[in-house]
This record gives C-alpha cells, sequence and structure tokens, in this order.
C-alpha cells in the first residue's frame, strides 16, 4: 500500500498543473492508535519513507534522536544521487554506480542500530563516492566553487550533465523571481494544516511558495553566483542540488536533526523540499491527521513549477520539471 499519483502538466498558455495524488493519505491514520499508525507509515510512502516517520514521530509526541536525523540526511543523499542517476544524461557521460547509492540507507539503518556513532563509515563511504563520482574534488570544497572553473575540469556524469545545459543555452530556462518558503510560526502552520484544502494547495501569506534545495541553500556561494548571472532558472536549479548534497557528510558527522516543530506538529527538511506533518490526539488515538508534502507547495497550480514552465517548449520543460523534482511521476503534454 503506497501513495501513489501522478503529476499533469499541460504546456499551454497559461500552463496548467493537475495532481491526481491521494487527496488523504492521512485518512488512513484517523482513529488508529499512534504506536499503529506510526508503523504503517513507511508501508504508505515509497520515498522518504524515514521523513515522514520522523516527521510523524515528532507529530505525535514520541521520542526523536539522533539517528532518526541520520537517517533522514542518507535518505535525502539517496533521493539526490537517484535523480542525478535517472535523469542527468550529458553527452558521453561515464556511468555511475547505482549500488552504493541503493545501499546507503540500510547501511546507515545498521550502523544507528549498533550505535550512532557507528555511522561515521557510512559518512566516509558517501564522501568517497561523491568525490569519485559527482564532483572529483572533496564535496566540502563544492559549496565555494568558481562552477566556471570546475565545469572545465570534472570528469563526472554530473559535470557533463551542466556542460550540457550551458551548451544549449538552458541555463536561465525557467527562471522565476524566487518566493521562498519562510520560516513559518508552528502554532500557525499546524492551525492552517489543519483547515481544508490547505494540504493541497497550500499558500503562505496570499502567495504559493517554494521549497527545496534553491530555497534551503541559495546563499550558498556556487548557488549565489550562479543566480546572479543566470537567475533563479535551471542551472541553478541543479546547482543547488549538488551543493545540497555536497553539505550532507558534514551535517551527518554533525549528527544534525533535520526534525523540528512543537506539540501536535513535526517538520523535516528533505531532498525535494520541507515536509511537515500536524496531528490532533485524544488520548493514544489519532483524532485528526495532515500531512504538507513538498510537492504540494511546489507544483501548486499556480506554484513555481507553473511559472517556470510559461513559454518552455517540452525539451527544456522536462528539465525544469526534473530539478524540481515532484515526489510522483509526471506526465508533460505539450499544447
Amino acid at each position: 500500500m503506497i501513495a501513489e499519483g501522478r503529476i499533469i502538466v499541460d504546456l499551454g498558455r497559461p500552463v496548467r498543473i493537475r495532481s491526481s495524488r491521494a487527496a488523504s493519505v492521512a485518512g488512513l491514520l484517523r482513529g488508529r492508535r499512534v504506536d499503529e499508525a506510526l508503523s504503517l507509515l513507511p508501508m504508505l510512502f515509497s520515498l522518504c519513507a524515514h521523513a515522514h516517520l520522523a516527521a510523524a514521530r515528532q507529530a505525535t509526541g514520541r521520542e526523536i534522536g539522533p539517528a532518526d536525523g541520520l537517517m533522514v540526511l542518507a535518505e535525502s543523499a539517496r533521493e539526490h544521487l537517484l535523480r542525478i542517476l535517472l535523469g542527468w544524461k550529458g553527452d558521453g557521460a561515464p556511468g555511475m554506480p547505482v549500488e552504493p547509492v541503493m545501499a546507503l540507507v540500510p547501511d546507515m539503518k545498521a550502523a544507528c542500530e549498533a550505535g550512532c556513532g557507528n555511522s561515521g563509515t557510512v559518512t566516509q563511504a558517501l564522501e568517497r563516492y561523491l568525490e569519485e563520482h559527482v564532483f572529483g574534488c572533496p564535496p566540502a570544497d563544492f559549496p565555494k566553487a568558481d562552477l566556471a572553473r570546475w565545469l572545465r575540469g570534472a570528469e563526472t556524469a554530473p559535470a557533463r550533465y551542466l556542460r550540457d545545459v550551458v551548451a544549449r543555452g538552458w541555463q536561465g530556462a525557467g527562471a522565476v523571481s524566487p518566493a521562498f518558503l519562510p520560516e513559518v510560526p508552528a502554532g500557525e502552520l499546524k492551525q492552517r494544516m489543519h483547515e481544508a484544502g490547505f494540504c493541497t494547495t497550500p499558500e503562505w501569506r496570499g502567495a504559493p511558495r517554494e521549497t527545496g534545495p534553491l530555497a534551503r541553500r541559495c546563499r550558498v556561494p556556487v548557488v549565489a553566483a550562479v543566480v546572479a548571472e543566470h537567475g533563479a532558472g535551471l542551472l541553478a536549479r541543479l546547482v543547488a542540488r549538488l551543493a545540497d548534497l555536497a553539505l550532507i557528510p558534514g551535517e551527518m558527522r554533525r549528527a544534525g536533526m533535520p526534525v523540528s516543530g512543537a506539540s501536535g506538529l513535526g517538520v523535516v527538511e528533505t531532498a525535494r523540499g520541507r515536509l511537515a506533518h500536524a496531528a490532533r490526539l485524544e488520548g493514544d488515538v489519532i483524532a485528526d491527521y495532515a500531512i504538507l508534502a513538498p510537492t504540494e507547495w511546489n507544483f501548486h497550480p499556480r506554484g513555481v513549477a507553473a511559472q517556470a514552465l510559461e513559454g518552455l517548449t517540452p525539451r527544456p520543460a522536462r528539465a525544469v520539471i526534473e530539478a524540481i523534482d515532484p515526489c510522483v511521476d509526471f506526465e508533460l503534454r505539450a499544447a
């Protein structure tokens, strides 16, 4: 039983975005005891299951700790790398091995079960993979790198893909005026999430917002330089994903907890953006539950994806959609 669906994008004027995602997966949790609901969640979500579980534990008052944060970070690294493996097809790009990517989450789980101090081995393996197959340099060097120099020197698959994007003149494809999701007061977010319709077409202060790597890393030097030169478009989103990925090993070493919130609310930063769970309990039974995923922000009918796709032809449009990255399959229909 997996929460699936599809995003349908019609490239017209205006762009139309529709979603067949389940209207209320959260409804499956209502009336269940908390422990039962927590055991069900990983079966409901094929992607980011650990992020959903961490947010749910926080929302239902269960204890969270460093292991939750480490699992979320490993999951985020895997999701970034899978997007690169599946979508970044530069001409002549060497292959990237998939086995270490798929092993990230189970290896981190095993390390955490043996004691979180054992996570260092997984972190080191991730760093070696990133240096060899993604950056061609220590990952920590990329966020402050000169992008043009890096593109000239790196011979990895991601570098070749970015060179293809530049060669096609797509650096600014889909550039928009950023409207990033700010830090939202926990009490206000929790209240809004229990309002009808908010979690399917969310807006903040009267407007759709963007969440994800670009919103999270827009001040990182290599990302900020691309935005200044080409705008918040395709190249900026690709570089932001790389910067986000490059920073994960350091966050693992700090055992950072990308989980926050308040009573009845859990908020987690995932590879695709900010995920929130809100719960109302009656004793140990869930009376009401709400889930707000990054895709609902970014693929709002008037949100960043709809704005970015205006006027694009199908080939760059597909690249932009993949860069914004819905958590479900999408269908692109030309006008």
